[in-house]
Formats: structure tokens, C-alpha cells, sequence
């Protein structure tokens, strides 16, 4: 099953930082119907993001939240027109940004949902269909395979 829906994605975003991109995402899932409280999950992702970083490298960060907050679990997924400073174990920046959602109550779903897209981002030709997307019906193509 798939969480990215292509209503989720936000091609070529514009942050200055790594809270203007998590606010979009989590912006994008509220107005699609996924969130009861965009404040509260906000809060949430944010609380956990300064915990450590959810840059994982290679580009990419993982930023999450489970909350009560979710009505309905999903990932929301952005590429940045300009790469941000998102802190990242390996020092670069971040183009593109997962934002997992997930309803709290749904027991370990967060820790399936994260080893799965984890695995994913781990594939060198899953990071490089992504990267090499030029539209949103491309980049929509290669994040579901």
C-alpha cells in the first residue's frame, strides 16, 4: 500500500529552511482532508525535529509525527527548488523532504511505514528515478514503484 498520494506532492517548493518546507507539507496534508489539527501536528513534527535531525543524507530528509492530530495516515513529499541546510548526517543539503503523518493509535504502523520508505531511499536506482524526474507525473511515477 502506498501513502504517497500524488495530491500530496509538492513539486518544486520553495523553502528558506527546513521548518517553511515541514510546514508546507503539513499545510498540503491539511488542506487534502488528512489532519483534524494542522497547529498541533505542526507542533508535534517540529518537537520531534529538534530532537535530531531527520536528514538522513543523500538529499533527503525524513521529517515525522505521530499525533492525534492525523485523521488518516499518509506521507507527503516535496522536491526544493533550492537545496536547504536541514542538518543532515552527511553534511549535505536537502532537496527532497518525505514528511510522514501518521495516527497515533495505529500502533507500530510508523515503524513499518518508515523501515519501508527507509529501504526505498536506501535503493540507488529508487534515489536516482527520483532525481531525475522532470514533472510531477514523473516524480509521482518513480516515489510509487
Amino acid at each position: 500500500m502506498s501513502y504517497i498520494e500524488k495530491s500530496n506532492i509538492i513539486y518544486n517548493l520553495e523553502a528558506k529552511n527546513k521548518y517553511e518546507a515541514i510546514k508546507a507539507l503539513a499545510k498540503k496534508l491539511d488542506n487534502n482532508g488528512y489532519l483534524n489539527d494542522f497547529d498541533v501536528f505542526l507542533e508535534d513534527v517540529i518537537e520531534r525535529e529538534n530532537q535530531i535531525t531527520t536528514g538522513v543524507g543523500n538529499g533527503i530528509a525524513i521529517p515525522h509525527g505521530k499525533s492525534k492530530a492525523i485523521k488518516k495516515s499518509a506521507i507527503a513529499m516535496a522536491t526544493l527548488i533550492n537545496p536547504i541546510n536541514w542538518e543532515s548526517l552527511d553534511g549535505e543539503e536537502t532537496k527532497y523532504v518525505f514528511l510522514l503523518a501518521i495516527k497515533d493509535g495505529d500502533g507500530t504502523e510508523h515503524l513499518k511505514v518508515l523501515a519501508n520508505l527507509s529501504a526505498k531511499l536506501m535503493d540507488d536506482a529508487y534515489i536516482s528515478s527520483i532525481k531525475e524526474s522532470k514533472s510531477l507525473d514523473q516524480l509521482y511515477e518513480a516515489i510509487n514503484i
